[in-house]
């Protein structure tokens, strides 16, 4: 694997789902259907995304690659499959079939596709099983919410989730399972473009002051994280919480952040050049949120600000070194 190899490490897929609406009489399980090349993909009764058949075909995302210079793509399930409230037979199954789908698309296009599955981690004994079926599959992580079902992500419910996760040396992908149009800790975000560029990137900065701050990579420095959306508004406030934080003679907070990446889904170049002088080029992947309506470019037109040795990095190099190649 070689450094100008471009990875997508932020795309979307969804696989056949089983009918667990109507096995369990609970509408709150996403279901899937497609007419024609119209993919539906729905959750309390309502069509929660619609999908182009990328979503699905291995045959067309490839395509898609192809077109616009992209060598890899890291897959992960489309959010509302993260289901972070079943009860522990009916997760556990949920999350199985899921990551079985997701090999099976790795499988249908050697070489070109990288899985990320996901976990019943709301049942944290059972999220670290589900981790272990995962690392067997040949998937790279799993993709996590923002919190889970209420609970933040340093509580220390979900510690053996995060060791097994280091142990694996397997990607947490950490990403906000918002499905409306209003944030559902405020009503004071609302409509969908505020949610989206709003209480999305508020979600997983909140969720990655929690990792980093509540002392989840302080214990775990081998595990490997990375935030969705480029952290949110993670980085953006940094500088003013490790204004207070380093007063406090502990850990520095840089220190305590060395382990998070992100992705470069911050759709300006200027977004971006700021985010590879914060945490480094190394520390940043390249990533589009295909096939969803507000991707990113897939011919990676955000770089253009960036120099050569750091679009090599962002463009596929720090992928390739936290998937481990």
């Amino acid at each position: 694997m070689v450094a100008m190899t471009r990875i997508d490490f932020h795309t979307h897929v969804v696989v056949d789902l089983p009918d667990f609406a109507a096995r369990y009489g609970d509408s709150r399980w996403p279901s899937f259907a497609v007419d024609g090349d119209v993919g539906r993909l729905s959750r309390d009764g309502k069509v929660a995304r619609t999908l182009s058949p990328a979503a699905w075909s291995a045959a067309r995302r490839v395509e898609d690659m192809e077109m616009a210079g992209i060598d890899v793509q890291v897959i992960s399930p489309i959010p509302p499959l993260v289901c972070d409230w079943p009860a522990p037979d009916q997760g556990a199954a949920w999350c199985a079939h899921i990551n079985e789908g997701v090999a099976a698309m790795v499988a249908a296009a050697p070489g070109r596709f990288v899985g990320l599955g996901t976990v019943p981690l709301q049942h944290p004994v059972l999220a670290a099983a589900a981790l272990e079926h995962a690392h067997r599959l040949g998937l790279a992580g799993v993709e996590i919410g923002t919190d889970v079902g209420g609970r933040e992500l340093d509580d220390p419910a979900l510690s053996e989730f995060f060791a097994t996760a280091g142990r694996l040396g397997m990607i947490v992908f950490v990403h906000p399972l918002i499905l409306g149009d209003q944030a559902a800790w405020t009503g004071r975000i609302a409509g969908a473009a505020v949610n989206f560029g709003l209480g999305m990137t508020t979600e997983t900065a909140i969720a990655a002051a929690r990792l980093v701050f509540g002392g989840v990579t302080a214990r775990y420095p081998e595990l490997r994280i990375c935030l969705s959306h480029g952290g949110g508004t993670f980085f953006w406030a940094f500088p003013r919480i490790a204004r207070m934080w380093d007063a406090r003679g502990e850990a520095k907070a840089s220190d305590l952040a060395r382990h998070v990446y992100v992705d470069s889904v911050v759709y300006e170049p200027e977004n971006l050049q700021y985010l590879c002088q914060r945490v480094g080029p190394d520390h940043v992947v390249f990533g589009t949120d295909y096939p969803l309506p507000a991707q990113d470019s897939l011919t990676g037109s955000t770089l253009s600000g960036l120099g050569p040795d750091a679009t090599a990095l962002v463009g596929g190099g720090t992928a390739a070194q936290l998937l481990g190649w």
